[in-house]
């Protein structure tokens, strides 16, 4: 192993170490997505799933007895980490697209109900909950009749609360806000163009979040004054190739995130210059949150892929196919990346042979009655043609629930793996939460 990898990994470790048993949605304040386990190296067998009554869109959270995650049936749910049993569950007034955000003795999460919930995590007990502005959609022109703007289908997750200093931070709507941790008091908001689901990350004074307005934002996280921000490439003809839902990730002096306009940005993060854009990655969205080793990874929406790219130049040293959209955001430990795809499957990717060790597939990937995949996970075209002829797809309603009929069909993975203990927890689709190991 190179010795920058070891002093890495030892940082890493230090880190999770002085922060107790806390966890976010990436990890850590940097979104970094590194976890400190033993490896999954070879095929994981289910230890157990827990099927809630909706998609599970958002990634869970641990700590050393439960686990914790919300669904679309508007419910917060507390499992016991080793059996999946239910500890207790929180219901709230909407979808739960948010990861939760742990600290020592609560449990911070999001709803599409408009409200940031506090409770305590053993008991589930509300401690307060702070009203936003509300919550919205990302709205985008259809596609059949660009006069008419429609709900965006691919507009998947929430804006993921991050503690620090006794305030959270978070988006919701077309504000993002800084509230108190003990009383829930709000010590002060931003408005902004666009609807923010992108998570927030964190280096000492500043605070960095991308929006649907296409930019990236880096705000004073005391005071909400912004320091700066850059705008990433806007299609405003057709709004398809529109807004940033990934979430930045923080290395050093250096922020990485990736754009609906194609492109994968790195910024210096104390005066926003671009260091370096690529664009090779076939026009896709790049809506895969990165995860930072001594590489950094990605997934890819239209590509289909995961990437390993290089941090100082920007270039692409190898991509696997996932056969899939790939909105999952990788995990990473110090051997393997894990990262799941619509197709139902999570795939185990070997970083230093550059390969594909492994893939995990989902109940609804095995049940599915559609058969628009394979049993490799690739596209039926013909199959794929057969069904949206059938279901008179010729508008963009009617495209809207056959998406859904095929990610619930499937079991598609949107949600971002974790892995703790050797042992991978995420959410599927196909409404349950998992553990392989």
């Amino acid at each position: 192993m190179k010795f920058r990898n070891i002093i890495y990994i030892a940082l890493v470790l230090f880190i999770s170490c002085k922060s107790g048993i806390n966890d976010k949605f990436r990890k850590d304040d940097s979104n970094s997505g590194f976890y400190s386990s033993n490896s999954v190296l070879n095929n994981p067998k289910v230890m157990w799933k827990y099927k809630t009554g909706g998609i599970i869109n958002a990634s869970p959270v641990c700590d050393d007895k439960s686990l914790y995650i919300g669904s679309a049936d508007s419910i917060f749910y507390s499992l016991n980490i080793e059996t999946g049993a239910i500890n207790w569950q929180y219901q709230t007034g909407g979808k739960i697209f948010s990861t939760a955000c742990l600290s020592s003795d609560f449990v911070y999460f999001l709803s599409y109900d408009g409200y940031l919930y506090k409770v305590n995590k053993k008991s589930g007990a509300l401690i307060w909950k702070f009203k936003t502005e509300g919550e919205e959609t990302n709205m985008i022109k259809d596609y059949y009749n660009l006069s008419r703007f429609a709900a965006d289908f691919w507009d998947f997750y929430q804006s993921s609360p991050v503690e620090k200093d006794n305030m959270i931070y978070f988006g919701c709507g077309k504000y993002f806000y800084a509230v108190k941790s003990t009383t829930g008091e709000e010590m002060w908001s931003v408005s902004i163009d666009g609807v923010n689901h992108s998570s927030p990350a964190i280096q000492n004074d500043k605070i960095i979040f991308g929006s649907f307005d296409s930019n990236v934002y880096c705000l004073n996280r005391h005071t909400g004054e912004k320091i700066w921000s850059y705008e990433t490439g806007r299609d405003t003809a057709q709004y398809v190739w529109l807004g940033i839902q990934a979430s930045p990730a923080i290395d050093g002096e250096n922020v990485y995130i990736g754009s609906r306009d194609g492109l994968i940005y790195k910024f210096n993060i104390n005066t926003g210059d671009t260091i370096w854009t690529n664009n090779n990655f076939e026009r896709s969205w790049m809506p895969s949150s990165f995860a930072i080793g001594d590489k950094i990874y990605c997934g890819s929406s239209d590509a289909f892929s995961f990437y390993e790219i290089d941090k100082e130049s920007g270039e692409i040293n190898y991509r696997l196919s996932t056969n899939s959209y790939t909105f999952s955001s990788p995990a990473i430990d110090s051997n393997m990346a894990y990262i799941g795809s619509a197709n139902g499957r999570l795939y185990g990717i070997n970083l230093k042979k550059q390969q594909i060790s492994w893939e995990f597939r989902t109940h609804g990937s095995l049940t599915d009655t559609l058969g628009i995949y394979n049993e490799n996970g690739i596209v039926n075209v013909e199959r794929l043609r057969e069904i949206l002829k059938q279901d008179n797809v010729t508008d963009y309603d009617n495209l809207v629930r056959f998406y859904y009929k095929m990610f619930i069909s499937q079991g598609a993975i949107l949600s971002s793996p974790v892995i703790k203990n050797g042992i991978i927890y995420f959410g599927s689709n196909d409404r349950y939460v998992y553990a392989v190991k």
